[in-house]
């Protein structure tokens, strides 16, 4: 099913258009999620908040704007932004902390797909590299970076671009860092397209 079909069966709310979006994205998405509020159990209610927000949005997707990952990245971020602005999540994130880290002890599929994105990031320039993680990583805000970093939003907001600028100059000439990871490859994907 190529992504028009996809668009136009979610339009006229074919649930299992929804099934199939789930199954192929679901994963990335997930990935999204864990690495902005540090927690899997959070990433999974959040998951589930983002495709009935998929859904009931799917309205307003404009292609010519945005691939629909793109546009779905978005709003799984975004999603987990919200969930970070509730005053409930700084406790629930304390417990969580243990779970992401026994997560992160182990061999899985997370943890495989992040080794293309973090040896690309660590090719990054230093300032430019911690300005990306915040950003992207930990889903701060470009004035929130700004604030935890001691510097000008200005700042944050050219070292953003010029990180980005330089891992597009590094895709376009080591295309043997893909080692198959489909997950590393959307995730380079939607900091690259944001």
């Amino acid at each position: 099913m190529d992504t028009n079909e996809i668009i136009r069966l979610l339009k006229l709310k074919d649930e299992k258009a929804l099934s199939y979006l789930y199954k192929c994205y679901s994963e990335a998405l997930n990935g999204i999620l864990i690495r902005t509020l540090n927690c899997e159990k959070l990433a999974e209610d959040a998951l589930q908040v983002t495709f009935l927000k998929i859904w009931d949005k799917i309205e307003l997707y404009d292609e010519s704007k945005s691939q629909l990952f793109t546009w779905m990245s978005r709003i799984a971020r975004n999603t987990a932004l919200d969930l970070k602005k509730l005053k409930n999540y700084e406790l629930t994130t304390k417990t969580c902390s243990l779970d992401l880290n026994l997560h992160n002890n182990h061999k899985d599929v997370m943890s495989l797909a992040c080794i293309d994105v973090h040896f690309l990031t660590n090719k990054l320039g230093e300032k430019n590299k911690l300005v990306l993680q915040y950003i992207y990583l930990y889903g701060y805000s470009q004035s929130e970076t700004a604030k935890k970093l001691g510097i000008p939003l200005g700042t944050v907001k050219s070292r953003a671009r010029n990180a980005i600028l330089e891992l597009r100059t590094i895709l376009r000439n080591e295309k043997a860092l893909f080692n198959g990871s489909f997950t590393s490859i959307i995730l380079l994907i939607t900091v690259l397209c944001q």
